[in-house]
């Protein structure tokens, strides 16, 4: 069972109390929350029925909605696996990525392989939920090229990309992290169930939203914020015009983070998107090759096997090293993208 043991898990619950007792949004709590702190003089977070009076007088609720709402959502945080953590905004173990962007979420939700919140080479794929096989296919070699070369896999275990590009990614025993749009505890979509149980195992999943909390749709685009916050580059591999990659792409840019997409995206006339994005500095890539040499020549990253031989060229060395075609033996990839979001 997972136990409030900590200064951090104990504000989480709290917060998370008020936030459903006031109907109020996570950033839209935080003023009143941190002016009750500095009026109570509290050094630390404090179990709340101890300070029950002063939270209902501050924000002008009855003590006993507060503490009924309080006792269920320490149920709901108790039914976390006992691994799980919580971590918040400001402290040393907030992901770096993430904490360089604005308005972040106050604490994140984490279960797997912790150290994988402090990758500095991430790349998320994202994409349509109802994506074309074609697109499946290439979302897996982008994965797997990826995850040869040391590069971790973001995506957000929806439909259709997002799954593909986890599962290509576990498949080879690469390192890959689910940012979901529900809490740890549930499982969205139920197929996807045992793909979020092998990550868990041997990846990381990653929420913003506390087990207290009762998922809504718009938790969905929101997550996409932190996806591309954790994220150096985001890879959009296929998406209609209303897609919720799109959102993804929107954030990437608000944060600075670069966004690639399909050269055949802008041969489509029917969408809009792609021209948008790449005057907005979007770069536009062929195959996986051109992504990786794309991170590199706009120091998104330095791999590390140009230290080792400088007077190479990424294409060549990659090639040589982790046996990815060159640039003329690759065919293009990414050939169809379908209308629907």
């Amino acid at each position: 069972m997972f136990t409030i043991d900590t200064s951090v898990k104990q504000e989480a619950l709290n917060y998370a109390t008020l936030m459903n007792v006031l109907n109020n949004t996570e950033l839209g709590l935080e003023p009143d929350f941190e002016a009750f702190g500095k009026q109570a003089e509290l050094d630390a977070p404090m179990d709340l029925p101890e300070v029950c009076r002063g939270y209902a007088e501050f924000f002008h609720v009855e003590d006993s909605v507060l503490l009924k709402e309080y006792h269920k959502a320490k149920k709901m945080f108790q039914g976390l696996n006992e691994e799980d953590d919580i971590i918040k905004r400001g402290n040393e173990d907030y992901p770096p990525l993430l904490a360089r962007t604005a308005r972040t979420p106050r604490f994140l939700y984490i279960r797997g392989k912790k150290s994988l919140l402090y990758e500095t080479r991430t790349v998320a794929l994202v994409g349509s939920r109802h994506a074309s096989e074609n697109a499946k296919d290439n979302t897996k070699r982008l994965a797997v090229a990826l995850g040869k070369n040391g590069i971790t896999v973001v995506s957000g275990l929806a439909r259709g990309i997002d799954v593909t590009a986890h599962k290509a990614a576990l498949e080879k025993g690469y390192n890959t992290i689910a940012v979901i749009g529900t809490n740890l505890n549930q499982y969205y979509p139920a197929e996807n169930r045992e793909v979020q149980l092998e990550i868990e195992k041997r990846g990381l999943v990653v929420s913003q939203f506390s087990p207290a909390s009762e998922t809504q749709r718009w938790f969905f685009p929101m997550r996409n914020g932190v996806m591309s916050g954790l994220s150096l580059a985001t890879v959009i591999m296929e998406a209609g015009e209303t897609s919720g990659a799109l959102k993804q792409a929107d954030f990437a840019l608000k944060q600075g983070r670069q966004i690639m997409l399909p050269e055949s995206a802008l041969r489509l006339e029917k969408v809009t998107w792609p021209a948008k994005y790449v005057k907005k500095g979007a770069i536009v890539v062929k195959n996986p090759t051109e992504v990786l040499r794309a991170l590199a020549e706009n120091n998104i990253f330095k791999p590390d096997w140009q230290e080792e031989n400088e007077q190479q060229t990424l294409y060549g060395y990659l090639h040589e090293l982790k046996g990815i075609p060159s640039q003329n033996d690759e065919p293009e990839w990414m050939e169809q993208i379908i209308m629907e979001g």
